[in-house]
């Protein structure tokens, strides 16, 4: 297992260790009130409420470094350190609890010393219960329990108090190894779905994924582009559809084979995909044909991210079998319409921009505007290369 997958793996085990503990919000206060009522049997009344007082501080305290963590849902990489951060706000409500060995038990009271073994039985057992998500955070969790429930008997010399301890000790020897166990069918379970995670990840990036080229394939690009078709639009916020086609691209694969021509298109996506912001759709139409999407882009950065496309194509030079091919790109630009959700008129429009660029020469951006205004103007078809 690499690093890094052991880092998601712990980090998984610290989010389900938290989201167990969060429900402390509901229990442990109430616990806490419980117990300081019961130990003000042994203790004055003042010393039950001291006490009760630092468990609920401690309490809030570590529930708010939850909720943090929650908040935050930091990488892989800072596991260890809030796993640090959650240890010390929750070692202290552990402390606490153990500490009523010094609250309330009396030395030569038996009822005192089986109220506080009992406490820390049941303590004992919601940890393992609660903490097994992680191993590191269970066996600090499990520290000064286990400590306050075999050290007191043993402070009383005697058969029976001997006795106790040990039985004590069993208990808690005995939970810590359920605890382990537990922790390693979980462990086992976030691994599993870790990997079923980075599996359904891949047959969906295989699913809408060009194979050759690994831009998005024509399914994948049609649904998105369709989908920000259907989202509000504004002059403020335009969207731009390029149409853009390899020249003379037959004829290379005629002459080199389509292992050559594949050798060709890898080159031009790539020169391409370098020149794209993060949030554009760059995918594969079909053959030597692809489209991009600009979300946000007038009309005039458009013509910019095209052109700047085109000449990274033109600077091309790849060699074939002994020859250098220097590709070129012909780009047709449409712009969205504010209350336009028809894709196949938009498509249609880059389109024939598209195809004016090749019969105005090839090598060029070309407007769908442009051929419109021009066409109405002339009653004739028109094209405005760039």
């Amino acid at each position: 297992m690499s690093t890094d997958t052991r880092m998601g793996v712990r980090l998984a085990q610290l989010h389900l260790y938290v989201d167990i503990h969060r429900h402390d919000l509901f229990v442990a206060p109430i616990l806490a009130v419980v117990v300081a009522g019961l130990i003000s049997s042994w203790v004055p009344m003042a010393w039950a409420g001291i006490w009760l007082a630092i468990e609920l501080v401690i309490i809030a305290n570590y529930l708010w470094v939850y909720r943090q963590f929650k908040r935050v849902n930091p990488p892989p990489r800072e596991e260890r350190q809030w796993a640090n951060r959650i240890a010390r706000a929750h070692g202290a409500h552990m402390l606490a609890w153990s500490s009523l060995v010094i609250w309330a038990w009396q030395p030569g009271n038996f009822s005192s010393l089986i109220f506080v073994m009992l406490v820390h039985v049941g303590l004992i057992s919601l940890t393992v219960s609660m903490s097994n998500a992680h191993l590191r955070l269970l066996v600090l969790d499990m520290i000064f329990p286990v400590l306050a429930l075999v050290g007191p008997p043993l402070l009383e010399p005697g058969w029976f108090n001997i006795g106790l301890s040990l039985l004590g000790g069993g208990f808690a020897l005995l939970m810590v190894l359920v605890g382990r166990q537990i922790n390693s069918y979980t462990t086992e379970a976030i691994e599993l779905r870790q990997r079923n995670e980075i599996l359904i990840k891949e047959l969906e990036s295989q699913a809408s994924r060009d194979s050759l080229t690994g831009v998005v394939n024509r399914r994948y690009f049609l649904e998105a582009a369709k989908r920000l078709l259907q989202q509000p639009r504004s002059e403020s916020a335009p969207l731009a559809l390029l149409i853009i086609d390899l020249d003379h691209f037959k004829t290379v694969n005629d002459r080199y084979g389509h292992l050559g021509g594949d050798e060709v298109l890898v080159a031009v996506v790539d020169a391409c995909v370098a020149h794209l912001r993060t949030g554009d759709y760059f995918g594969r139409l079909g053959g030597e044909e692809f489209a991009l999407l600009l979300p946000g882009n007038s009309l005039s950065e458009a013509k910019e991210t095209a052109e700047r496309l085109r000449q990274a194509t033109e600077a091309l030079s790849i060699p074939l079998q002994g020859d250098t091919v220097r590709p070129t790109i012909s780009i047709g630009i449409a712009l969205a319409k504010p209350d336009e959700t028809n894709l196949s008129e938009l498509m249609r429009r880059a389109d024939l921009a598209m195809y004016a660029a090749k019969e105005q020469g090839r090598n060029r951006v070309v407007c769908a505007a442009d051929v419109a205004d021009s066409g109405e103007a002339k009653g004739e078809p028109a094209v405005v290369p760039i």
